[in-house]
């Protein structure tokens, strides 16, 4: 008999801002008896909720569960900044932006694919603009290694055709209300979500079609004749087809062993302020163009008030666990990037701060695939569980269902996560880099 279990869940860190100011009330009951289903989806981020709605569409006569092991929105895709993002933002893992042009290419086409696909739910659900925003983003540079990286950013989204527009120091400090930045680049195919809030709606909504449960951690899952047993504590779902959404939580079902790498990132989200303390565009989105830089987020919550959002400091645990002194030591950080820009605000307080977790491979790849018969994965979003989990969970469903895609097609022409070394080494390693790496940010952290 095949069988594959864990025994450690995802544990969350600190108090989630997303969630905590999320308007929807949504919740789902604890699965507290047997059920049999056709399709089971583990995880409800967003690869989960992309998958469980593409089977509503190419399988609407069949009965699906989505399940999750903690509270719908409190996992890591609650936990995010809320960018999805259509066109690369980071330097790839040669050190430039020029030389993957065509594979760029590919990988903009499968980031549309995934936008449009969500802009499809947003459309049918009714999910309001506060929630889901197609404004773009900006790329900033506060240092003159940033404004470099800025320079071959532009080279980049010139070989690719892509539309973007150069701001000066003036153009970025009208925009943010911040004159930290000495240069930027605004691309205008970003969306800036809510990520909690929408993964909450659009759960409420598959709930008219699906059955939906939370609190409800898979501990084990055994293959009995020609379907699957899911076990909780509190009972099992017995499913033909198993789809995994999990991102790095798959390793703790002992898939992938040795090929990923696990993340934590941290987010502190202010009180509310009075807009006329701060000028600046309503809402907006800003990556450093340092790519370990400080991500940064003004969200307009009133006719008058808004909030800033701060994100920095990476620490690799391959445990899955992060320690109280990496999120203590993060929420300094976060304190200073914040006084640091917007020193008009250093008597504003952060209301909320948070860890989650980014599960990436060496080579970018993704956890995707068949892993079993009938037993599948659309996992390790490798930083942009947005734009790549929305993905991942749509193409999955199409190769479950033998669908014809052309994306799927190019999807799966990805490589393959490759191996790494031993767990302890792939921590020490990934956590030097990450240290250098911060040291010689400067002011883009």
């Amino acid at each position: 008999m095949t069988a594959y279990s864990s025994s450690r869940f995802p544990l969350e860190i600190g108090e989630n801002g997303w969630l905590k100011t999320s308007d929807s009330k949504y919740t789902a009951p604890i699965l507290d008896r047997d059920n049999v289903c056709d399709w089971l989806v583990i995880g409800i981020g967003f690869a989960g909720i992309s998958a469980a709605k593409r089977l509503t569409e190419l399988r609407s006569g069949d009965k699906i569960i989505l399940i999750d092991a903690i509270g719908i929105g409190e996992g890591a895709a609650g936990q995010n900044s809320g960018f999805m993002i259509d066109v690369p933002h980071n330097i790839n893992s040669k050190g430039d932006y020029l030389s993957s042009i065509k594979k760029d290419k590919d990988t903009i086409s499968l980031h549309r694919e995934a936008i449009e696909f969500s802009s499809q739910m947003v459309d049918e659900y009714d999910i309001p603009q506060n929630v889901y925003n197609k404004i773009g983003k900006l790329n900033g540079a506060a240092t003159p290694k940033g404004i470099s990286f800025n320079k071959d950013y532009k080279k980049q989204l010139e070989a690719l055709g892509e539309n973007y527009q150069s701001l000066d120091s003036k153009q970025m400090s009208e925009i943010t209300g911040s004159n930290y930045y000495e240069q930027g680049i605004y691309t205008p195919g970003t969306i800036l979500i809510q990520p909690a809030e929408y993964i909450k709606r659009i759960t409420e909504r598959l709930s008219d079609k699906i059955k939906v449960f939370q609190n409800s951690p898979i501990k084990k899952i055994e293959k009995k004749y020609n379907a699957w047993d899911a076990h909780t504590s509190n009972g099992k779902i017995t499913a033909k087809n198993i789809i995994f959404a999990v991102n790095g939580h798959i390793t703790n079902f002992g898939f992938y062993k040795n090929q990923l790498i696990h993340i934590f990132t941290y987010s502190s989200l202010s009180r509310k302020f009075d807009d006329s303390i701060l000028k600046g565009d309503p809402s907006w989105g800003l990556t450093s163009s340092n790519p370990i830089g400080t991500t940064v987020r003004k969200i307009k919550v009133s006719e008058n008030e808004s909030r800033l959002l701060i994100r920095n400091t990476w620490r690799c645990r391959q445990n899955l666990v992060s320690l109280n002194s990496d999120f203590k030591n993060s929420c300094k950080k976060h304190r200073k990037s914040f006084i640091d820009r917007f020193p008009k605000l250093k008597n504003i307080p952060f209301e909320f701060s948070w860890g989650g977790r980014v599960c990436l491979s060496l080579n970018g790849a993704p956890a995707f695939g068949e892993l079993d018969e009938n037993l599948f994965s659309a996992c390790c979003s490798n930083g942009l569980g947005t734009v790549k989990g929305t993905l991942a969970g749509k193409l999955i469903i199409d190769k479950a269902c033998k669908s014809n895609s052309s994306q799927l097609d190019r999807y799966e022409n990805i490589e393959k996560p490759t191996i790494l070394p031993p767990n302890f080494l792939t921590q020490i390693g990934a956590n030097l880099r990450i240290k250098f790496r911060e040291i010689t940010a400067g002011k883009d952290l």
